[in-house]
């Protein structure tokens, strides 16, 4: 028997002992970790999204409070006098006119500089409180933008966590295939050789 005849009897021998033919683990494991992205993008990307989109209007927001002044100028430029300051100094004139009147002094410059005091603050007190309401409801705004915010960096960070050891699960499992795949590579040479030499043995015998 020659050493050519002893190799092809050797390859049609089932070689599954050193791995040629098996599914590879690490291929069947892949196609699980492969869905993981997926399922992570469609869980925490609502919330990268909104805090994205947070991050926008909390950078306008934080920008224009660089100038105070401004910040307070465009609060106010929509005030109007409330209703209920309006009835007040309202009620404020007809008191003081008929106290002017019966002293005698109605339509004097004495009247007319305590009515003006007088309104003036009353308009002054609705006015703060009109700044304190808006500033506020504005605060209460950007408290809630910064919770969004908050839960979108976070969103972020697991889905990242995520990522990453699904790629580091995908990396040990490359390394595990290369290394089995090597051993069973050795292995088979290590088989071969050693076939090759009894076969050469056996032929030199009867030579």
């Amino acid at each position: 028997m020659s050493i050519w005849d002893s190799y092809k009897s050797f390859a049609t021998l089932p070689l599954r002992g050193f791995g040629i033919g098996q599914r590879d683990p690490a291929k069947d494991a892949n196609r699980y970790l492969d869905k993981i992205p997926g399922v992570g993008h469609d869980a925490y990307d609502p919330f990268i999204n909104q805090g994205r989109e947070a991050g926008g209007i909390l950078k306008d927001q934080y920008g224009r409070m660089l100038d105070p002044t401004k910040y307070m100028d465009d609060i106010m430029k929509n005030y109007q006098m409330s209703q209920g300051a309006t009835y007040k100094r309202d009620q404020l004139g007809k008191g003081i006119g008929n106290t002017a009147a019966a002293g005698g002094i109605a339509g004097t410059p004495e009247h007319q500089r305590e009515y003006g005091q007088m309104s003036n603050d009353i308009m002054s007190q609705d006015m703060d409180q009109y700044l304190q309401n808006a500033l506020g409801i504005n605060d209460r705004g950007i408290r809630g933008e910064e919770g969004f915010y908050d839960k979108g960096f976070q969103a972020s960070g697991s889905l990242a966590d995520m990522l990453a050891s699904m790629f580091g699960s995908k990396a040990g499992l490359a390394y595990q295939s290369g290394t089995q795949k090597n051993a069973n590579e050795q292995a088979l040479m290590q088989s071969l050789m050693k076939m090759f030499s009894q076969g050469a043995g056996v032929s030199g015998m009867f030579g």
